[in-house]
C-alpha cells in the first residue's frame, strides 16, 4: 500500500483510463477492439508505461524525500514504511519489466519507453529543479504518454495533437501552482522554485497567462468538435477555468493556491472522462 501510494496509484489510475479511452473513442470508434487480438498490442502498451511511470513517481519520491517531509510529513513513507534501497529496486524492477513488455510490442515502441525511462530520470535527477524547464518538462512527459498511443497506431490525429495541448496548459498550470503550495519546503531545501525565483506577484502573472493560454487552445479545439458532445466538455472547461482565474485573483494563502489546484485536478479528471463523448 505505501508503494501505492508514492507512486500516485490515482494518477496512474486515470492515466490508463485516458489511454484506452483514446484508442476505443478516437482511433477505433469501438470498445471491441479491447476484446480482439488487435487489442493485445494496446494492452501490453498500457501496461508497459504504467511499469514506467509507476518507475518514475519512485525516482522523483526518492529525490524529493526532504521536501516532503517539510511540505507532507504525514505523507512521506520512506524510512518509516518503505527503505530507499527498496524504492531504487522497485523503481529498476519496474523498468526492466516496462522495457521488457515494448519490446514485445514493436522497435518503435521500445524506443520511445527507453527514451521516456531517461527522460523520467533526467527530469527527477535534473530538470525539476530549473526554474520553470522543470514544471514544462513534467507537463511534457505526461501529455507524451498521450502521443504515445499516435506512435502505437502509426496515426497521428489532429484532435489528439490539440487536446494533448490542451491538457499540457492545465498540467503546466497545476505544476506552477503546485509550486506556490509547496513554497515553504523549497526555501527550506534550498530549491529554485518559479515563485521563489519571480517572486509571488509574477508568478501569478505567470499562471494568468497559462490559464489565458487554456482558453485560446479550447478556442481553437472547438471548431473541430463543435458538431460533438465532446464539446460539451470544453464549453465547461471555458466556464471552470474562468473561475479559476477568479480563484487566482484574489488568492494569498496557501488554502487559496490548494482550492486553485482542486479545480484543476477536476478538470484534468474530467478531461479524461469526456473523451467517450468524443
Amino acid at each position: 500500500m505505501a508503494i501505492l501510494s508514492i507512486a500516485r496509484w490515482y494518477n496512474i489510475f486515470l492515466i490508463t483510463l485516458s489511454l484506452y479511452a483514446i484508442q476505443i473513442f478516437i482511433f477505433e470508434n469501438s470498445i471491441d477492439f479491447i476484446l480482439e487480438d488487435k487489442g493485445i498490442k494496446l494492452h501490453l502498451y498500457v501496461l508497459s508505461v504504467d511499469l514506467i511511470i509507476i518507475a518514475g513517481y519512485l525516482i522523483n519520491a526518492f529525490y524529493d524525500f526532504e521536501k516532503d517531509m517539510i511540505n507532507h510529513p504525514e505523507k512521506t513513507y520512506f524510512n518509516r514504511i518503505v527503505s530507499k534501497n527498496s524504492c531504487l529496486n522497485i523503481y529498476i524492477l519496474c523498468n526492466i519489466l516496462g522495457v521488457s513488455i515494448a519490446f514485445l510490442i514493436s522497435t518503435k515502441v521500445l524506443i520511445f519507453s527507453i527514451s521516456l525511462i531517461v527522460a523520467l530520470w533526467i527530469y527527477s535527477h535534473k530538470l525539476r529543479k530549473k526554474v520553470l524547464f522543470g514544471e514544462i518538462s513534467a507537463s511534457l512527459l505526461t501529455v507524451s504518454f498521450f502521443l504515445g498511443i499516435a506512435l502505437l497506431n502509426s496515426n497521428f490525429n489532429i484532435t489528439l495533437g490539440l487536446f494533448s495541448t490542451y491538457i499540457f496548459t492545465i498540467d503546466l498550470t497545476r505544476e506552477i501552482v503546485k509550486k506556490m503550495i509547496s513554497l515553504k519546503g523549497d526555501l527550506i531545501v534550498g530549491e529554485k522554485s518559479i515563485p521563489i525565483y519571480f517572486g509571488i506577484k509574477n508568478s501569478k502573472y505567470i499562471i494568468f497567462f497559462i490559464m489565458i493560454s487554456s482558453l485560446l487552445a479550447i478556442l481553437s479545439l472547438l471548431p473541430f468538435v463543435i458538431d460533438r458532445t465532446f464539446s460539451y466538455y470544453f464549453i465547461l472547461s471555458f466556464a471552470v477555468i474562468s473561475y479559476a482565474i477568479y480563484l487566482l485573483h484574489y488568492a494569498k494563502i496557501k488554502t487559496q493556491y490548494e482550492n486553485i489546484n482542486t479545480v484543476y485536478k477536476f478538470l484534468i479528471g474530467l478531461a479524461i472522462f469526456s473523451i467517450v463523448l468524443y
